[in-house]
Parts: structure tokens; C-alpha cells; sequence
């Protein structure tokens, strides 16, 4: 690996910092009761968003300690999210706003095509591909390969990794995270989720910017749950890399 000039490293250090940012949220988000549950890892989750110039107060520090704890987090996550993705407040984007099922089939088709872009195919046993979970961590992925193309000096593949970042905030995470934060903390404020959906939405929210990308952002009350479910497309998070090494 080359020696990197100061600007250069700068940029890998804030790249490295959001890939464990969005990694770290999406491992929090996964059901602690489910197939492929994911650990919070708090003091790395406030180091790497505070890297990114997102202040964590210390009452929303509290709130994510309290649930550092799988059973503390199953028995919050169940209270918060439902059983059913047509109750309570649905982390999944293609609940929000969509009047039939043609529109969300539509929308997780273009997530696949994205996730499809970077060679990733959802894991088994696992969310759908709209989970804010998948979301999240295909944006880690994303800026990890921009990590390692920056590393190489390998430009354009560091723009290929941070346009598609932007696409992806832009049409997805970057509209519908502010929305879920909402509906969240209006129906259980000061819980570990409700920060938690909250530095996702102001880490998506910094990144956009830094792209010059503007979301048109959904706030809690442009939303409405759909009460159908999706027509198939039922995928996995924690998506299966067949080859994590970066491009070029």
C-alpha cells in the first residue's frame, strides 16, 4: 500500500469512521430474537459517530448502555417494532407510504439492484431486503471498499463506491430514516432504539450532505404504514459476500 498524503489519509480515517458507524448501528437493529442477531457495541458506536462530528448527549449514551444487553434489547425491540410489520413502528422502508403492493415491490427491487451492483445476495434466515439493518450495513460495505480504494490510490474506483453511496441515500436511507426516528420517539421516547434510530438518521444525514445530496426527507407524519405485505421478495440481512475484496 502506498504512503498516503495528509488529505488522502484524512479521507480514509472519515471513510473508516462511517463504515463502523453504519455497521454498528445495523448490527444494533437486528432482532435479538431472530436468526441472525446482531450485538451493540456501544462505546465503538459512540466513538466512530462522534468521528464524524455527530455529538451523542449523555442522556441518549445512557439509553444505549441500557440495552446493551440482549435480553434488555429483545424485551425494548418487541415493545417498539411489533410482531407484525402492519403494527407499531415498522423498521422496514417500503412500509411508508406506499398505497399498493406494486409500488413496495418496485422499491425493493431497486434496493436488490443495488445491493446486486456490489455482488452481494441476501444471507439466509434473515430481514428483508428493506430492514434498516440491510440498509445501513450495505452502506458500510459501500464505504469500505471506498476505504480500500482511497488506501490504493485508486480514484476511480473510489468514486464508484461513493457515487453509488450518495444514489443509495439519496433514494432510500437518507429519505426515510428521519421518519422512522420520529415515529419512534413519538411512541417510546428516551429508549435505546429511539437514539439509536436517531444517529442513523443524523449520520445519513452528514454523509448526504458531504455529497451534496438531498433527500426528499419523510418526517412521521408523511408516513403511513401499508397493511398489506410485500408480493415475495422476502431476503435476508446480514447480506452473504461471495468476495469482500474491494474492486480494482
Amino acid at each position: 500500500m502506498q504512503t498516503l498524503g495528509a488529505p488522502a489519509a484524512e479521507r480514509l480515517d472519515r471513510v473508516l469512521a462511517r463504515a463502523d458507524a453504519y455497521r454498528l448501528v445495523a448490527a444494533a437493529f437486528r432482532d435479538p430474537d431472530g436468526p441472525l442477531p446482531g450485538d451493540l457495541e456501544t462505546d465503538a458506536l459512540i466513538d466512530a459517530v462522534e468521528a464524524l462530528g455527530v455529538t451523542v448527549a449523555p442522556s441518549e449514551r445512557e439509553a444505549i448502555r441500557a440495552i446493551e444487553d440482549r435480553p434488555a434489547r429483545a424485551h425494548e425491540h418487541r415493545a417498539i417494532f411489533g410482531h407484525t410489520v402492519a403494527h407499531g413502528c415498522p423498521p422496514y422502508e417500503t412500509e411508508y407510504g406506499r398505497r399498493h403492493i406494486f409500488g413496495q415491490a418496485q422499491e425493493l427491487a431497486d434496493i436488490g439492484g443495488f445491493y446486486g451492483a456490489f455482488g452481494l445476495r441476501p444471507a439466509n434466515d434473515g430481514e428483508r431486503l428493506d430492514h434498516i439493518s440491510c440498509e445501513l450495513e450495505f452502506l458500510s460495505i459501500v464505504a469500505l471498499k471506498e476505504a480500500y480504494a482511497v488506501a490504493r490510490g485508486h480514484d476511480d474506483a473510489a468514486t464508484i463506491s461513493r457515487d453509488a453511496a450518495g444514489a443509495f441515500l439519496r433514494d432510500h436511507p437518507g429519505r426515510w430514516l428521519p421518519a422512522l426516528a420520529g415515529q419512534i420517539r413519538r411512541s417510546a421516547p428516551h429508549t435505546g432504539f429511539a437514539v439509536l434510530a436517531s444517529l442513523a438518521a443524523r449520520v445519513a444525514d452528514v454523509h448526504a450532505a458531504e455529497l451534496g445530496m438531498v433527500p426528499d426527507r419523510l418526517g412521521p407524519d408523511d408516513i403511513r404504514p401499508i397493511e398489506g405485505e410485500p408480493d415475495g421478495f422476502v431476503a435476508a440481512c446480514g447480506v452473504d459476500d461471495a468476495d469482500p475484496a474491494i474492486p480494482g
